[in-house]
């Protein structure tokens, strides 16, 4: 199945703007939180940022289930492939660049706005180099 359209109009665009930028926005404060504890407080803030991530990928989950139904085809992963369907649609609302182009664009917003997702990939490499520095120093 190739997705034609990600979002039915700028409302839809809007709240999956909103799913999107909480779960960047945790992920991105949880890193610098990693960055910054030890031991037992750094496992304590793993778990907690795994918990909180896995509840605010729900929303994400729920589109592409909307999207595909109980389309069992979806669900299989094809030869030569590693990712089902549904996995690659997921993919993309969490971090791709094609659906928030997409809500950019159906909210009519500033085109600057689709380089969110590349900032936010960057930004999270930046953090998870600090994060490993910081814990071996440590």
């Amino acid at each position: 199945m190739t997705i034609e359209s990600w979002f039915d109009d700028a409302v839809d665009a809007k709240k999956y703007m909103g799913e999107v930028g909480r779960l960047w926005s945790v992920w991105l404060l949880g890193l610098g939180a990693l960055a910054f504890s030890r031991g037992l407080t750094a496992g304590a803030v793993g778990l907690a940022l795994l918990v909180a991530m896995f509840i605010l990928m729900s929303p994400l989950q729920n589109r592409v289930h909307t999207m595909y139904g109980d389309d069992e085809s979806s669900r299989r992963v094809a030869r030569r492939q590693t990712l089902s369907a549904r996995d690659r649609a997921l993919r993309q609302l969490t971090y791709g660049r094609a659906p928030f182009g997409e809500a950019v664009d159906k909210r009519d917003l500033w085109s600057g706005l689709k380089a969110i997702p590349w900032v936010v990939i960057l930004v999270t490499l930046v953090a998870a180099a600090l994060v490993a520095v910081a814990w071996f120093e440590g």
